[in-house]
């Protein structure tokens, strides 16, 4: 016998119910049809031995045509279809309403029991530390020993960059000895009076006995970064230990041990987010994490109810020969906070699925648009796309574009996909792999956010760049001070030197304007040049003769 989860069979039961609803919805039109037509057929008959004295064809017809009562009797078949379908309709609304209640509860069942797997140890990585429940045991016996003064004691937590990218690329072995290796500085950095626990994967937790304060767990925090700064070294692989660190005190932070723990995973969260070494606790952490998976959650509604929708940002040619563009600006109209732009909701995602999800919406919507847009005379036309930076994980990412491009018949040079450069550094040998695949197919790729802190057009010599956009605050900096134009014109000098394309984003005002065609960028946006268009709006002006 196959062993069923308890989700499977409850699905199976809401399937149950939901077409045993449908079926009594429709027994009750058929029953209330069946009901109208023999009414009017006795009635009719009734009607016609009374006034004809004997059934007859004509002396049936005759009494339907004298007879205004049964005009109402004809009526009710159609009477008893409405009704039905009314009938079906609540049911098959009270049917939807149970699975999209149970669903929800199976999922948050399963959003739990696999929380709580990701917190066991793994198999294979036995090392002979403690796990997180013995941790939590620690942390109580810390709380609770009488002779301990109120906040001399931390919980950090931590976890490293690679440990999924070396799982996928080298396999389980290879994961196990970084891990192993990973323990190992971890134990040459903590005292005897502290525990350190080992809770799954690269996740790690320590309870520093010696923490006075803040001060002594930022002193270890920095400790456990020193002893990561020498790469792991596998057979002939080097690994970088690049972790990141959260910070919970007692009593200031949490009176109890599942509070502390999840005090320092949230500011563990904050630095994996905020790419910073380590993160003390604080209160906003918790709202800012907070609202970030409820958006999460409701990005899930708006994806798949129609609640996302698009508008396009004409992309100017400063030069002759180049082809006419649109950029792609997804928003949502947020019930709560009003219109998001993509900045607010794009990269939000980073479960596949979800990711997934977005991704396809991007290319259908876009890609949709644009094979219309050049079925007339605007065959030239390119449409630039900004993914998720979690899309480039998807390991059927490059074949999804293909599929997308060839289901609306259109070449790889129709399409320009925009990436950042935290994108980028992130990306493994794999992702790599699929940025080439995406050059070979004929799409163009741009690194965007070039001129903005920690954005450098040098990335492009390490990657398969044919373009780069202009950080959109950049132009109006350089029309503003002389430092920023001279630096500004460097940049552009060192992207010619690149042969790189140079697109001027968010150019606003006349002066930004003059700015940019001095530049001698090849595209620019902005207000300046034509505002961002609905899809309508885009026939429009593709097609101005039409419109008319």
């Amino acid at each position: 016998m196959s062993w069923r989860s308890p989700a499977q069979g409850g699905l199976q039961s809401l399937d149950t119910m939901a077409q045993l609803l449908r079926g009594r919805a429709n027994r009750y039109a058929w029953f209330g049809l069946l009901v109208a037509g023999l009414t009017i057929v006795a009635a009719t008959l009734l009607s016609c031995q009374y006034e004809q004295g004997d059934y007859s064809w004509a002396g049936l017809l005759t009494t339907q045509q004298s007879n205004p009562a049964l005009w109402a009797l004809d009526a009710m078949p159609l009477i008893f279809l409405i009704w039905g379908q009314y009938i079906g309709s609540v049911m098959s609304y009270q049917a939807g309403a149970m699975v999209l209640d149970e669903t929800r509860e199976l999922r948050d069942e399963a959003n739990r029991l696999q929380y709580e797997l990701s917190r066991q140890p793994v198999a294979g990585h036995a090392m002979g530390l403690p796990n997180r429940h013995t941790l939590i045991g620690a942390i109580n016996r810390s709380i609770n020993k009488p002779t301990r003064k109120p906040g001399n004691f931390a919980v950090l937590v931590l976890t490293t960059e690679h440990y999924h990218e070396i799982a996928q690329a080298h396999g389980e072995t290879a994961a196990a000895q970084y891990i192993s290796q990973l323990g190992e500085r971890l134990r040459s950095v903590v005292d005897s009076d502290d525990t350190l626990a080992h809770f799954g994967h690269d996740d790690f937790g320590i309870v520093l006995a010696q923490a006075q304060d803040e001060a002594g767990a930022r002193h270890l925090a920095s400790r456990v970064q020193l002893a990561l700064d020498v790469p792991i070294t596998m057979g002939r692989s080097a690994f970088s230990l690049r972790a990141s660190i959260g910070i919970a005190l007692y009593p200031m932070h949490g009176p109890d041990a599942e509070t502390l723990l999840r005090h320092a995973e949230t500011a563990k969260y904050a630095a994996v987010a905020a790419r910073r070494d380590y993160l003390v606790y604080e209160a906003s952490l918790d709202d800012a994490r907070t609202e970030n998976s409820r958006l999460i959650a409701e990005l899930h509604g708006a994806l798949y109810n129609d609640g996302l929708a698009d508008e396009y940002q004409p992309q100017i040619p400063l030069r002759d020969g180049l082809p006419r563009r649109l950029r792609l600006l997804p928003y949502w109209e947020h019930p709560r906070r009003g219109r998001l732009a993509e900045a607010d909701f794009l990269h939000l995602p980073d479960r596949l699925g979800l990711v997934h999800g977005l991704t396809t919406w991007l290319l259908r919507e876009g890609l949709g648009h644009l094979s219309r847009w050049r079925a007339g005379d605007a065959t030239d036309l390119q449409l630039v796309l900004r993914l998720p930076d979690a899309a480039l994980r998807e390991l059927g990412f490059v074949d999804l574009i293909r599929r997308m491009l060839q289901s609306h018949d259109l070449p790889g040079s129709a399409l320009v996909i925009e990436f950042s450069e935290a994108a980028l550094m992130q990306a493994n040998a794999t992702q790599r792999a699929q940025l080439a695949a995406l050059r070979q197919s004929g799409i163009q790729l741009c690194l965007t956010g070039v001129g903005a802190p920690g954005a450098s057009a040098m990335t492009s010599l390490y990657y398969p760049i044919d373009e780069c956009r202009l950080a959109p605050g950049i132009i109006d900096r350089a029309a503003r001070e002389p430092l920023a134009q001279d630096a500004l014109q460097k940049t552009m000098e060192l992207l010619r030197l690149l042969k790189l394309r140079v697109v001027s984003s968010a150019v606003d005002s006349e002066p930004q304007h003059r700015l940019a065609e001095s530049l001698g960028g090849d595209y620019a946006e902005g207000l300046s040049y034509r505002a961002a268009l609905t899809p309508q709006a885009v026939e429009r002006w593709l097609h101005p003769r039409a419109a008319v």
